[in-house]
C-alpha cells in the first residue's frame, strides 16, 4: 500500500498518522528507552516514510529533506520525550497519596543487583529536561519538583 502510485501523498500521510505513529510511540512512552531502542524506532519510521515517498536508500536522499517533502518535521523519538514529560507533569501534579505518584516517588528496600545500573524511566526524563535546560533538583526527602514546568 505504501508504494502504490494510486494512492495520494496526502492519504498516505493521515494513515501515517492514524496507524504507523500510534504504533511506534505505543510502548516506548512508559518504559526505560535506550539507544538502541531509539535507533531502531528512527530506522523504522524513515523505512516508511521512504517507502510513502517511492524512494530507496540506494538513491542517497537525506532524512530531512525527506521529511520536509513529507511535513513530517518531529520525529518520533521527540514526540515520545515531548509526551513524556507531559506524562511526568502529570503524575508530578497528583496529591502524594495517589498510586501513580506513589510509584513514581516510592523507594523499594532491599539491594540492587550486581553490575552497571539499569536506566530507569526517571533517568530518561531527567535527560530529557537536561536538553531542554530545566533543571530538576531535588526537593523535601527527596521528591523531585522542576522550577520552570510551564516551559515544557
Amino acid at each position: 500500500m505504501w508504494r502504490t502510485k494510486s494512492i495520494s501523498l496526502k492519504i498516505k500521510m493521515k494513515l501515517y498518522w492514524a496507524l504507523v505513529l500510534p504504533v511506534l510511540m505505543y510502548g516506548p512512552e512508559c518504559r526505560t528507552l535506550r539507544k538502541e531502542d531509539e535507533r531502531r524506532l528512527l530506522v523504522a519510521e524513515m523505512a516508511w516514510l521512504r517507502s510513502s515517498r517511492g524512494r530507496s536508500r540506494r538513491e542517497r536522499i537525506r532524512n530531512e529533506k525527506t521529511r520536509g517533502e513529507l511535513g513530517a518535521e518531529e520525529t518520533v523519538i521527540e514526540k515520545i520525550k515531548r509526551r513524556r514529560l507531559a506524562r511526568f507533569g502529570h503524575v508530578e501534579r497528583m496529591g502524594g497519596k495517589r498510586l501513580p505518584n506513589a510509584a513514581l516517588h516510592g523507594h523499594v528496600r532491599g539491594g540492587r543487583s550486581r553490575g552497571r545500573r539499569r536506566k530507569r524511566w526517571m533517568d530518561n526524563v531527567r535527560e530529557d529536561l537536561e536538553e531542554r535546560g530545566i533543571q530538576l533538583y531535588l526537593w523535601h526527602l527527596g521528591k523531585p519538583r522542576i522550577e520552570k514546568f510551564g516551559e515544557i
